[in-house]
């Protein structure tokens, strides 16, 4: 199969993988089509996080009979919670998603923004399906996605075995990766690609079309509108892939406009008629969900259980007095928020430093024009143009809670653009970058309401009123600004894009230059697999183990150094001409040494791969700015006690 090919069928059974399970639970659960399909992906990436821990703690190698085993035993539960009485709330996500004509074309007009969204992305990258990104992330999600294909194990225990030379197991939210991994003879760059590209558009695009039905029901029009707004706003997850490439964060996000679209309809529902039933096969399937997105990435989960949060307090305040009990729902889902920020549970996340910041004028700025992080241009400011009056109209009119989520995020968003010492934004990474995808969704919403509000402006007030003159023409600029604003993003998409993804690009550094991959192409038939790679993670030689299975001794770039990794690359200096060093690096399996004077960036950890080796063994290829060795040089009576 072809790699053009490879790409669109790996992405469609990555997409079935993901949607099927949590569909036919919740349906089998009396639930309904669109409240299955708002579930569905939180619970498959549950399904996949939790088959592959329990595959890896029963030492079954992960694949796609486990899986089948763990959906199977998912559909049964569903079955046997039915015969015990257990049902989902009839909701609001209930019938079509929308009337019939509420929208002329509507799937059309959903496919052409998907397109200017995807068609630069693309482009830019040649139209390779096996295009890597030129990120730091996308060596890491690449050597994982390897790393599963060799060790069968795709365990949240065990994925973070990566980030060091010896393979020791640590954790690392793996359900993307156990997900992905399940599609099999497909080339690794290319699965990566295709899953992301899915995995970051279809849930996201149809889950703000299911929010915008669930918290708006009174705009017949408001799913359509909401699809086209969440594949164009600038903030959405496709786009965040190719910024920054955190992809499991991005697959986390693009799922939770459906989680949260079940929580508001099951909420809404169940403040009207709950039974105990209900209340506990609702809380079941968001508590599910939820774990999904905790197991793809934990920050996720916590934009849910914040957002749920808001959602839900406003009411449970307001019903104290009846009902005080429902005040703590609300408390429930701070707990876990609180214990993350303020606890040793969330170090690995609350030690972060680092990420871009700016002055407070300026992130100011990037939220009131709409010219967020990920991509500031000027359809951000005409999108801005709508959801302002949205925010107004929301919190005069409701839905309030709407309103304050969306301020909440904002707020985030400012504390983590300029780097706030009150740490607001730290279970984030104190990344504006991945805030704006949160903020992008909730945009959506009372973007609508904004549109809605501008509709009735200039409409005439009745069908027997003739509609004044500069109604007509206001309406008619507006709609010219926004073709125009939406066409003219698409070179700036294609820009932006080409700065990750073209094989050069002025000003940006590469890990893969062009003649490198051909020579790596050329020379990877002839090499011996089980011997590794010695390179800077920088250079392109750490990519090559997902490229072409060649084992590397760093397998992601940034990963912490070992006394053990320290003392290898001087004894790769010294191996030329002293033999115990020789000995040493044949000890520890290091069959080629990597040189590359263009780089990502340099790192001066690995400044003694630079030296001069001639003399360590044969030139497998070189190129005018790198040159790959095989380790032969003497290795004397082979003893390894080296000391530099």
């Amino acid at each position: 199969m072809s790699d053009a090919l490879a790409l669109p069928v790996s992405g469609a059974a990555v997409l079935v993988l993901l949607m099927a399970p949590g569909t036919a639970a919740v349906r089998v659960l009396r639930g309904s089509w669109l409240l299955a399909l708002a579930l569905a992906p939180s619970l498959g990436l549950a399904l996949a996080g939790l088959a592959s821990l329990l595959a890896g703690l029963l030492g079954v190698r992960w694949s796609l009979l486990p899986w089948t085993a763990a959906a199977a035993l998912l559909v049964l539960g569903a079955l046997g919670l039915r015969r015990l009485g257990a049902r989902m709330p009839s909701t609001l996500l209930g019938g079509r998603l929308m009337p019939p004509r509420a929208v002329p074309l509507a799937p059309l007009w959903v496919a052409c923004a998907a397109a200017i969204a995807i068609i630069p992305i693309m482009h830019a990258a040649g139209w390779r399906p096996d295009a890597v990104l030129e990120r730091w992330d996308t060596l890491y999600h690449l050597s994982a996605l390897q790393w599963v294909r060799e060790s069968g194990s795709a365990s949240p225990l065990t994925l973070g075995a990566i980030s060091n030379s010896s393979r020791t197991a640590s954790l690392y939210p793996s359900a993307f990766h156990a997900l992905a991994s399940l599609v099999p003879g497909v080339p690794v760059p290319v699965l990566l690609n295709g899953s992301v590209l899915v995995l970051s558009t279809v849930p996201w695009i149809m889950g703000i079309a299911l929010l915008a039905r669930a918290v708006l029901p009174q705009t017949p029009w408001a799913p359509a509108a909401g699809a086209v707004l969440a594949a164009l706003i600038p903030g959405a997850p496709v786009n965040e892939w190719i910024h920054l490439s955190p992809i499991p964060n991005l697959v986390g996000f693009a799922a939770l406009p459906g989680l949260l679209a079940a929580g508001v309809a099951m909420w809404t529902a169940l403040l009207r008629t709950a039974t105990v039933r209900t209340v506990l096969t609702a809380s079941l399937a968001v508590g599910v969900g939820g774990l999904g997105l905790l197991m793809t990435h934990p920050n996720t989960a916590v934009m849910a259980l914040l957002l749920l949060t808001v959602l839900t307090a406003p009411d449970a305040l307001h019903r104290a007095g009846r009902h005080p009990m429902l005040t703590l729902i609300p408390v429930a889902l701070l707990v876990p928020v609180a214990m993350l920020q303020f606890t040793p549970l969330g170090g690995m996340v609350t030690e972060f430093s680092g990420g871009l910041q700016v002055a407070w004028w300026t992130a100011l700025g990037e939220v009131v024009l709409g010219l967020h992080t990920v991509w500031p241009m000027a359809l951000g400011v005409v999108l801005a143009l709508a959801w302002w009056p949205g925010v107004v109209l929301s919190w005069r009119n409701g839905p309030r809670w709407l309103v304050a989520a969306w301020a909440l995020v904002t707020l985030l968003y400012l504390d983590a653009a300029v780097d706030s010492p009150l740490d607001l934004s730290v279970l984030f990474y104190r990344g504006q970058d991945r805030l704006t995808m949160p903020l992008a969704m909730l945009s959506c919403l009372l973007a609508i309401v904004g549109l809605r509000w501008w509709g009735r402006l200039l409409r005439a007030p009745s069908a027997s009123v003739r509609q004044p003159a500069w109604t007509r023409f206001t309406a008619l600029a507006l709609a010219l600004i926004a073709v125009l604003a939406t066409l003219g993003s698409i070179p700036t998409r294609a820009e932006n894009a080409s700065r990750n993804l073209a094989l050069d690009h002025p000003g940006r550094g590469r890990f893969l230059q062009a003649d490198e991959l051909a020579a790596w192409e050329r020379a990877a038939p002839t090499m011996d697999m089980s011997e590794k790679v010695l390179a800077s993670p920088f250079s392109g030689a750490s990519h090559m183990w997902a490229l072409h299975g060649q084992s590397v001794h760093f397998a992601v770039a940034g990963g912490s150094l070992g006394h053990r990794d320290e003392l290898i690359m001087q004894a790769a200096r010294d191996a030329p001409t002293e033999p115990t060093a020789c000995a040493f690096l044949m000890r520890w399996g290091i069959g080629y040494v990597y040189q590359d004077r263009i780089s990502y960036q340099y790192d001066a950890r690995y400044a003694p791969l630079d030296a001069d080796l001639t003399g360590i063994g044969p030139v497998v290829f070189s190129t005018p700015h790198s040159t790959l060795y095989e380790v032969r040089c003497d290795p004397g009576d082979g003893g390894t006690d080296y000391v530099p």
